[in-house]
């Protein structure tokens, strides 16, 4: 696992709801999660749509971890593009599983008439797309390192 700010935030949060909700735990100890009670996933590449390219040294990937019970999605890496319309990027790997709801978070991207976020959105058949682009304000690159919500 690496121990990358995030992480260590996210552990660094969910000891007070773990010490509160400890006591009155009915789970074993045998069967805790390790390290204090965050579970990170293995980094696993996007399935990227035609036209979507990969930034060099940077593929776009998700995991989940899961702090104190709660899962969380992160992504990590860039694309480059020719977006002039909301569009599907991606597709969540074979065997990541698929949220139970619309996935939504902001990510940086080119600045372009003033605006330099899009939303990022995962459904819940696993299709990865980005909202915001259009004609006059094309999106030409996206950054996805920020991305971090609830999955489940």
């Amino acid at each position: 696992m690496s121990f990358d700010r995030r992480s260590i935030l996210g552990a660094a949060l969910a000891v007070p709801t773990a010490l509160a909700v400890g006591a009155a735990s009915t789970v074993p100890a045998s069967a805790a999660p390790a390290e204090g009670g965050v579970q990170a996933g293995a980094w696993t590449d996007l399935v990227l749509a035609p036209g979507i390219t990969a930034a060099e040294g940077a593929p776009p990937q998700v995991r989940l971890i899961t702090i104190a019970g709660t899962a969380f999605l992160q992504a990590r890496g860039s694309i480059t593009c020719d977006l002039t319309a909301d569009t599907r990027i991606a597709s969540l790997p074979a065997g990541f599983g698929s949220p139970t709801a619309h996935i939504r978070a902001t990510a940086p991207r080119n600045n372009s008439a003033g605006i330099n976020a899009c939303r990022f959105e995962i459904s819940p058949a696993g299709s990865v797309s980005l909202y915001g682009p259009n004609a006059g304000n094309p999106l030409t690159w996206a950054q996805f390192d920020s991305v971090q919500t609830i999955w489940r």
